[in-house]
């Protein structure tokens, strides 16, 4: 194609523009996740609320339909500012970077930038959560355990407020202050959920060497499983998390597509847990004890261990496990419990 017909910009320009644009799509596929995630934990967790359990499952209803409400409209935001960027005002001086740049206090941005706070604000509290049910039982007193994580939540919600005061407010004081505080906010969110993926992987590798130790590699795989270990973690935002500190932290213009995909992204992590719990396999309080008592209703008997004799004429079989069949009255004796 002629290259006359290339805007005028530089090149760092027009990759910027492209992350933009490419973070608005993949964030676009994220929310299509979210779409088919949140229908299914809302299926899940309404077909088995009754009278009995309404108080368990009605609060994970309410915060699941927060959440996705709240994606929904940052999702219409980002489509609708980034058709004003590209379409509509394309002949913005400087094009669509510098828009973005330069206009992110209109009121559509305003709402976008509010509801990607509060959906990352509970999406942080969710694993937050999470990290203390896992850690329950633990030896080391569970404030001890929370301290740090629960300094951190607060941190990052201070400065989300800041940051939302800063992009939508007027006042003197942010006008003046050379601090920007989209930075401090996003680097203390993706650092906490960064820190927990680990504190909470640590933990279930150390429950599954207990639970191999004692019963074998099999019990428990549900709540031990590496799948599980992503999940329970939300390593999947953690991973999106460093490429995205990564990626901005080389100035780097497509670090723009990791930070317009990261809401969606979090909203994933965070339905993919609620979605275990729904079904019965997210960690619980009484997880550990339930797995450690837990034994196989029948035991298969292996080929190999089978006996072979001959008594008064009869064929008898016995088992490494003390099962006994003699074919001549076909009597079955069960296994002593040892």
């Amino acid at each position: 194609m002629s290259s006359s017909w290339t805007p005028d910009e530089s090149s760092g320009t027009l990759l910027a523009e492209k992350g933009w644009l490419q973070g608005t799509v993949v964030s676009a596929v994220a929310y299509g996740i979210d779409v088919a995630l949140y229908s299914m934990c809302f299926h899940l967790l309404f077909r088995q609320m009754d009278r009995m359990n309404y108080k368990k499952h009605l609060p994970l209803l309410l915060y699941i339909t927060t959440t996705f409400i709240l994606s929904t409209l940052f999702m219409a935001a980002l489509a609708d500012f980034t058709q004003l960027a590209f379409i509509q005002y394309r002949d913005y001086p400087g094009g669509p970077n510098a828009f973005e740049n330069e206009m992110f206090g209109i009121p559509v941005d305003n709402l976008g930038n509010v509801c990607g706070f509060l959906t990352m604000m509970l999406s942080d509290g969710l694993v937050v959560w999470r990290c203390m049910v896992i850690y329950r039982g633990c030896m080391v007193p569970m404030w001890l355990i929370m301290l740090f994580p629960g300094l951190m939540f607060a941190a990052s919600t201070a400065m989300g407020i800041m940051f939302l005061l800063q992009v939508t407010s007027n006042s003197p004081y942010f006008s003046s202050t050379n601090i920007n505080y989209t930075v401090p906010y996003l680097s203390l969110s993706l650092a906490l959920n960064i820190i927990i993926t680990i504190v909470i992987v640590l933990r279930l590798l150390t429950y599954r060497h207990r639970i191999s130790k004692v019963l074998g590699s099999s019990y428990g795989a549900q709540y031990t499983s590496i799948a599980a270990m992503i999940i329970e973690s939300a390593a999947l935002y953690s991973a999106f998390s460093v490429a995205f500190l990564t990626l901005f932290l080389l100035n780097n213009p497509i670090s723009a597509t990791f930070l317009q995909s990261l809401t969606q992204v979090q909203i994933i992590a965070m339905l993919l847990i609620v979605f275990r719990v729904a079904q019965g396999k997210g960690w619980s309080q009484d997880t550990m004890s339930r797995v450690m008592t837990s034994r196989p209703s029948v035991q298969a008997i292996r080929m190999g261990d089978l006996g072979y004799g001959l008594r008064d004429g009869s064929k008898t079989f016995t088992g490494s496990n003390g099962f006994k069949k003699t074919t001549d009255s076909d009597s079955v004796e069960a296994p002593a419990v040892v």
